[in-house]
């Protein structure tokens, strides 16, 4: 068996390990996967890396087993020490993840860490910026965001999609690499009907 051979077997595994944590995530991550890898072929990305996407992207969450399962289920607001322990789900997945020689668990520890880094610095959990955001972590930042806005949660209704458009474009070259957001709003009937 080859790194990359146990590298996907590992993300199946994981995979299954959020959704048995979390079985109302399934959806999710299969959305943002989805939004991801339609941005990926709009962009050109190689059918490797559209894989290795593919396996890493349902893994930018898997920080949240390590937190109370109460925290997303909420109805309403977040307390400031909540918010606190949200955000630290992005370090714990990186560090569940972090170390591996399978390019595929690389990948998926910088979406784990960086998923929620802002294009402007305003992210967590480092405050990195531009091109310093590993450019997985970008692309996969735009599908999950959308995914939520587009969803329903405990916490909120689904948005309709004017409303999601405006919102993200509002935040381009705040929270979203311009170039990777404007390709994904330019094929945005393709990525939300598939």
């Amino acid at each position: 068996m080859t790194t990359d051979d146990h590298g996907r077997e590992a993300a199946i595994r994981l995979r299954s390990a959020c959704e048995t944590f979390d079985p109302d995530i399934k959806s999710h991550l299969e959305d943002v996967t989805r939004y991801s890898l339609g941005l990926g072929r709009q962009i050109g990305l190689s059918a490797a890396h559209l894989e290795r996407i593919a396996l890493a992207a349902p893994l930018h969450d898997l920080g949240k087993i390590g937190l109370p399962l109460s925290i997303f289920t909420k109805k309403g607001a977040l307390t400031a020490a909540e918010r606190k322990q949200v955000e630290a789900h992005t370090v714990i997945g990186h560090r569940l993840l972090d170390g591996s020689a399978s390019p595929i668990l690389r990948c998926a520890a910088d979406l784990a860490l960086s998923h929620h880094e802002w294009w402007n610095g305003a992210g967590y959990p480092h405050r990195d910026k531009g091109e310093d955001i590993p450019f997985d972590a970008r692309l996969v930042a735009i599908a999950d965001v959308f995914d939520a806005l587009v969803s329903q949660r405990a916490y909120k209704e689904a948005w309709d999609m004017d409303r999601v458009v405006e919102e993200m474009r509002r935040q381009r070259a705040i929270q979203f690499d311009p170039e990777l957001l404007d390709v994904f709003l330019g094929h945005l009937p393709v990525e939300s009907a598939a």
